[in-house]
Order: structure tokens, then sequence, then C-alpha cells
């Protein structure tokens, strides 16, 4: 199945904001999103604090991040490194469950890593 597929099957099966795979340059590869979200800018912000959250790993003795999640009123934004130059971005609303988005993440990360590793 292609990335954008799986993708936008999460975006429909739980209910998501944005779905996108994301370099950790900041520029977009690929994603499935509600066209209100300018998805360009959240992913590169996503990533930015991706990238803290790396340099933070470090300073606790060399541990990589495994995941973020940021809350916000509105929205929660998950962001999980899917290899060395890509990180997965999930935007839900704000009063998604935050189990069950998790559940959604780990279910698809190990097709998006195989897919991400070809990009």
């Amino acid at each position: 199945m292609a990335v954008g597929d799986v993708l936008q099957r999460m975006r429909d099966e739980y209910g998501l904001d944005l779905v996108a795979i994301v370099g950790t340059d900041g520029l977009l590869v690929e994603s499935a999103h509600d066209p209100a979200l300018d998805a360009e800018s959240v992913a590169a912000n996503a990533v930015s604090g991706l990238l803290m959250m790396e340099a933070l790993g470090r300073e606790l003795g060399g541990v990589s991040a495994r995941q973020a999640i940021v809350e916000f009123d509105e929205h929660v934004v998950l962001v999980t490194p899917l290899g060395q130059d890509t990180a997965l971005v999930v935007v839900a609303a704000g009063s998604a469950n935050l189990g069950r988005l998790r559940l959604a993440v780990r279910r698809a990360r190990g097709s998006l890593e195989q897919e991400a590793a070809t990009i």
C-alpha cells in the first residue's frame, strides 16, 4: 500500500486533522490533511520540536525520543521519529482519546517506517 494511502486511511479511520511524513529538514514529504490546516507549516514546526527532543535525549544519556505528545485546547499533536531522516506528525482534535491515537500510530508505524526508508 502506498504511503499516501496509509496516511489517508489513518486520517479517515481515526478522524485525524493531519497525518504527515516530514523530513527532519522540515519539508513535507507526504500528507493527508484537512484543507483548513497549513500542512507544510504545521509539519515544519512539529519537526522543530522533534529536534529539540533529540537534543534533550542526548543530555539525558544519549537516548532517542520515541514519541512526543503536545496538548493544546483545540488540538493534540503527536510526533514520532520514523528513522534518521523522517518523522510522523499527527494532529487530532483536542478531545481525542490519547490511547487510541497512540494505538493508531503504533499500528501504522511499521509500514510507514519501511516506506519512509525508501524516500
